[in-house]
C-alpha cells in the first residue's frame, strides 16, 4: 500500500504494469495446476477489470463500476496509456483515489514476484 503521504500517479501505475514480473519470460505463468501456463497480459487486464467492476458494484460504487466496465468494453488504448490517464479521469476524487489505490496494490503485488524465494509465481 502506498505511503499515506505519497501520491500514486497514473504514470507510476503504468510503470508497474509494464514492469510486472509475472510477465517476465522466466516467470511468465502460473503453475497452480501443476504445469506452466503462460500469462497473457490482456487476459490479466480483463480479469483485473472484471474483479474491480464487480467489487465496486457490490459496494454500491456504481459510477466507479461503470467507469471500469467502460474500459473493459473498449480496450482500444493500451492499458498502460489508460493507467497514465487516470490522473485526469472524469471521476470524483474519492473514486479516483480508490481506483488508483486498488490498482497500485494489485500491480505492486505483481511486481513483488521478483522477491519470491520459492520461484512460484501466481496472480
Amino acid at each position: 500500500m502506498p505511503d499515506a503521504n505519497a501520491t500514486v500517479s497514473g504514470r507510476k501505475l503504468a510503470e508497474l504494469w509494464s514492469g510486472a514480473m509475472i510477465f517476465a519470460p522466466h516467470l511468465a505463468g502460473c503453475s497452480c495446476a501443476g504445469f506452466h501456463v503462460p500469462l497473457d497480459p490482456s487476459a490479466v487486464e480483463e480479469d483485473l477489470l472484471d474483479f474491480l467492476a464487480y467489487r465496486y458494484k457490490t459496494e454500491g460504487r456504481l459510477t466507479l463500476s461503470a467507469f471500469v466496465t467502460a474500459r473493459s468494453a473498449d480496450r482500444s488504448t493500451h492499458f498502460g496509456r489508460w493507467l497514465e490517464a487516470l490522473d485526469n479521469a472524469d471521476l470524483e476524487a474519492a473514486d479516483r483515489d480508490r481506483l488508483i489505490s486498488d490498482l497500485f496494490n494489485t500491480l505492486d503485488s505483481m511486481n513483488g514476484a521478483r522477491e519470491s524465494r520459492s520461484g512460484f509465481v501466481c496472480y
